[in-house]
């Protein structure tokens, strides 16, 4: 595992599942947070949870972020997901828990109580503004 921490954020689909499959085994991983867009931010938060649970990272810290888009009304693409959001396996439901800080929080507390934190979006932005308004100084 290289020494690089990071968090990924995203909407867990079938792409975001790899990216932190990869990172937890090829980074120090320090969480996941959640945020819509493939779907919305309930089955986006239990995919998560699922991915954790198939890689066997149920240690990493998943915490649920924004449901809906800034300024806009959601849009999700179960054309491309499917219904759940990461259709095609039958996963069980997952027993794993979210954190009870918010995605918000927990990207700023990792980034301002680490050194060299980097960021990997995967997918809306949402959570990483609502970040750097809340505090700049996480930049």
């Amino acid at each position: 595992m290289s020494g690089r921490k990071v968090i990924c954020d995203g909407d867990p689909g079938h792409d975001d599942m790899l990216a932190f499959l990869l990172a937890a085994k090829h980074l120090d991983l320090l969480g996941i947070t959640t945020v819509s867009g493939n779907q919305s931010i309930e089955k986006v938060t239990k995919n998560a949870l699922r991915v954790v649970e198939l890689g066997g990272i149920t240690s990493i810290p998943v915490a649920r972020g924004i449901g809906r888009p800034l300024v806009n009304l959601p849009v999700y693409a179960p054309e491309i997901h499917g219904n759940s959001g990461l259709d095609g396996h039958e996963f069980p439901e997952p027993t794993t828990k979210i954190i009870s800080k918010h995605a918000i929080d927990f990207i700023i507390d990792m980034v301002m109580a680490n050194d060299d934190v980097t960021l990997v979006p995967t997918g809306p932005l949402t959570n990483i503004a609502c970040s750097l308004v809340k505090e700049p100084h996480a930049s």
